[in-house]
């Protein structure tokens, strides 16, 4: 509500599914909190907002992330508070600027194009927003009613891939090796001790892990009842072999965020880090990440960002992590991210959905991959046809994707096209 920009009817149409349609809510629009229970007196709980200028989001209780474990350096510039200090030209072209072309190219059928978009966004009013991108142009953006291009918008679990790129910057300048164990102190003594980064990435730690947001399960514990993230995924027992079994977990995500944390000499510098090496760098001006209550990044769940920008983070990878020249990760770590972990079938890869089978989309190349977030949110990379699909949702988890895409690709004819925009 306070991060979003966004009409209150809309998140009420976000929140209308089992079992949080049964949680009752109140905001203190003055204090910044929120109160909410079940049934009104069953499980009450506070969230207060919190934004000092330097960061911000929602914490459980009254009080912003534990003040006693940032090294405060007033100097210190962070941008997660509000927009990023950095400003996007309306004079340089979408995606370094916000001007967008005059007309578009002769290969896309504007009308059948725009009647598309529309019929989808009338027709499912959970979805918020929807932006295209051909060739690094953005070749339309269509907006829910009450949400609009400067909408803040949770990207649930596509925020995973945001810790995957960050893991690839720090692999790209020498910072780390993912193939190492993870040191974590309280796993020396058990079996866990052989788990590697790499293992975490790929959700193939064989850590015990519930993903069941309809029940309170490991994940909804995590999500809405703790106050140290990563330390509660961490007492995770290990229930199989690293690298023998593929186990969807938001838990790893979070475990991931610590091990970030620990890369880094001080809480500055590990806070700083996603927008001085990623936002910053790409032109995401609207992005961040929230934090739990000891100052950890929820990598798991709470990214957010406009549509646009989170469009711009899917041309990222299509451009195998180059922005105008500047390598953010190297090709080669696009590589490792999307290709399949043995275990999974090929419907995973690093943080990262693949659509390598063709289970998922059978409508779609096999070379795509995506970014999915709780509710439907999704950005969908296809290298082979050089698009990037942003569709961001309040909640739509019945959406069929497959033939929305196939309605897009027939508003497209780019066979034998030589125009063309390069980073």
């Amino acid at each position: 509500n306070f991060l979003s920009d966004i009409e209150s009817n809309n998140i009420d149409k976000a929140l209308d599914f089992f079992p949080i349609n049964l949680v009752r809510y109140s905001i203190d629009t003055e204090n910044k909190t929120i109160e909410s229970s079940f049934f009104g007196f069953i499980a009450k709980t506070t969230a207060t907002y919190y934004n000092d200028g330097k960061h911000c989001g929602c914490v459980l209780g009254e009080e912003a992330p534990n003040r006693n474990l940032l090294d405060e350096d007033p100097s210190a510039t962070l941008r997660s508070g509000k927009r990023n200090s950095l400003t996007t030209s309306d004079s340089l072209p979408w995606p370094r600027g916000n001007r967008l072309p005059d007309s578009l190219p002769p290969y896309v059928d504007q009308f059948k194009l725009n009647q598309t978009l529309d019929s989808v966004l009338k027709a499912n009013s959970g979805i918020y927003a929807i932006v295209i991108s051909y060739k690094n142009l953005l070749i339309t953006e269509k907006y829910q009613t009450g949400v609009n291009k400067n909408s803040r918008l949770l990207g649930w679990s596509m925020t995973k891939t945001i810790g995957n790129a960050l893991f690839g910057i720090l692999e790209n300048n020498k910072l780390i090796n993912i193939n190492a164990t993870t040191g974590i102190s309280e796993w020396q003594k058990d079996e866990r001790k052989n788990i590697t980064i790499n293992n975490l990435l790929q959700m193939s730690s064989g850590l015990e892990w519930s993903e069941n947001y309809a029940i309170l399960s490991k994940v909804t514990r995590m999500l809405y009842l703790e106050k140290d993230l990563p330390a509660f995924a961490q007492k995770s027992l290990a229930k199989a072999i690293p690298n023998k079994k593929w186990k969807y977990s938001s838990g790893s995500s979070n475990i991931l965020s610590k091990i970030l944390r620990s890369k880094f000499n001080n809480y500055n510098e590990y806070r700083s880090f996603p927008y001085d090496s990623l936002f910053n760098k790409i032109n995401m001006t609207s992005a961040l990440i929230e934090f739990d209550n000891f100052g950890n990044y929820i990598l798991s769940s709470y990214g957010w960002a406009t549509a646009r920008d989170w469009t711009k983070f899917g041309l990222l990878y299509l451009n195998k992590g180059n922005w105008f020249g500047d390598q953010i990760f190297s090709s080669d770590w696009v590589n490792y991210s999307t290709t399949p972990v043995s275990a999974s079938n090929g419907v995973y890869g690093s943080q990262i959905w693949l659509n390598h089978s063709g289970k998922w989309l059978p409508s779609v190349p096999r070379d795509a991959y995506f970014e999915s977030g709780y509710g439907g949110q999704r950005i969908l990379v296809i290298p082979s046809k050089n698009m990037v699909i942003t569709v961001m949702s309040g909640h739509e988890n019945g959406f069929n994707f497959d033939a929305f895409y196939s309605k897009i690709f027939e508003c497209f004819a780019i066979t034998n096209v030589s125009y063309n925009i390069r980073l």
